[in-house]
């Protein structure tokens, strides 16, 4: 019997023994250190510094023993001011024999002080439409007044069938979005009627027209564009970055589209033979009802973001801060000269509702041409 007692007193000895034995591995796997990696901007000018940190689930913030690398080679401390323009640097840290995650920031050209002002002009038209003539009339009046005046002729519904109908149309005429239902229609910084005239059906007096323009040309622009973009066959590779003069831009998103330049096709012409005192440039009384060759400039093929715009993370925006975006994107079908495309892309924000939220600034660039900050 006391032989017995012995062997159960070993017997319990070791359970417990193991069980301290599987106490200790537990609790070395709760243990294992964890590091997280932190920017402090997601982009910055060329000159300007950037810091990193490093922080351990064990120990805490680790940044001073930290050793941190950027674009592969090792730096001293935990900051760097870049030299050069890179959209991707990447920089990572060691710590204790562990390595952290890579992560991006971006080096931009030094930004302006300041940005030049411009307007969007939509005109909301089709080759069907017979008022519309009318509209293509101020459209050139306007820039002809003003390069900040940036237009896109968005082609509705209509018969006979318009070969650029867009294909949201209905969804941005809908009165609960932007009310343009009718062409043709006007509109400035997407959500500002342009007053037509209704004294002048065939336009002929520009000042009428470059006033109201200069309520938007004479505003201070809180934020710019500038637009990359290379075209390899049928792929399109654009870059658009969004430069900050403020710290606030309430709702903000980024809308891009494809416009093509020099469509010809027919234009429904309702002034044919009328007694209108149209401006002898434009003067449609003198065409016929059906222009065979007429020009279709700024016409939107596509869209390359959400109509009413892609969001801008807030805490992208600061005075002096610049947003980066990239689209690998394909042409669409209905490219008539790949030669006479445009990228337009514009910021709109300062509403809660699409119907309030208009483009605060806007930049366009020929595909393929560099279009920095201005």
């Amino acid at each position: 019997m006391k032989k017995l007692n012995n062997l159960t007193h070993i017997f319990v000895f070791l359970i417990l023994f193991s069980g301290i034995l599987t106490s200790c591995g537990t609790e070395e796997e709760i243990g294992d250190e964890m590091l997280e990696l932190t920017v402090s901007t997601a982009s910055i000018p060329v000159g300007s510094t950037v810091s990193f940190n490093v922080s351990s689930s064990i120990a805490g913030d680790v940044s001073p023993e930290a050793v941190f690398f950027v674009n592969g080679e090792q730096i001293t401390g935990n900051t760097f001011t870049p030299t050069e323009v890179n959209d991707e640097n990447e920089v990572y840290a060691t710590y204790n024999g562990k390595t952290t995650d890579t992560k991006n920031f971006a080096s931009t050209g030094v930004i302006p002080s300041q940005y030049t002002q411009k307007v969007l002009l939509e005109d909301y038209t089709g080759t069907w439409c017979g008022n519309c003539p009318r509209m293509n009339t101020i459209v050139h009046y306007l820039t002809d007044y003003s390069e900040r005046i940036i237009p896109v002729a968005i082609h509705v519904f209509g018969s006979p069938t318009d070969p650029w109908t867009y294909e949201y149309e209905s969804e941005m005429t809908a009165p609960e979005n932007y009310n343009t239902y009718g062409a043709p229609k006007g509109m400035f910084n997407r959500i500002h009627i342009l007053n037509m005239d209704d004294t002048q059906l065939c336009p002929n007096d520009r000042s009428v027209y470059e006033a109201q323009a200069d309520v938007f040309l004479n505003q201070e622009a809180p934020l710019g564009l500038a637009i990359n973009s290379t075209l390899n066959g049928n792929n399109l590779n654009i870059t658009v970055k969004v430069g900050f003069a403020t710290d606030n831009v309430p709702e903000a998103r980024l809308v891009v589209n494809l416009i093509e330049d020099g469509l010809i096709y027919q234009q429904i012409n309702y002034f044919t033979g009328g007694n209108y005192n149209c401006d002898p440039e434009y003067d449609y009384t003198t065409m016929p009802y059906s222009i065979p060759s007429f020009h279709h400039e700024h016409v939107l093929l596509k869209s390359y973001t959400d109509i009413f715009g892609d969001v801008i993370p807030q805490d992208q925006i600061s005075d002096g801060a610049v947003w980066t975006k990239n689209f690998e994107v394909s042409l669409p079908s209905n490219v008539t000269n790949s030669q006479n495309l445009t990228i337009v892309a514009f910021v709109l924000g300062n509403g809660n509702q699409i119907s309030t939220r208009e483009a605060i600034n806007v930049q366009s660039a020929t595909v393929g041409v560099n279009q920095d900050f201005d």
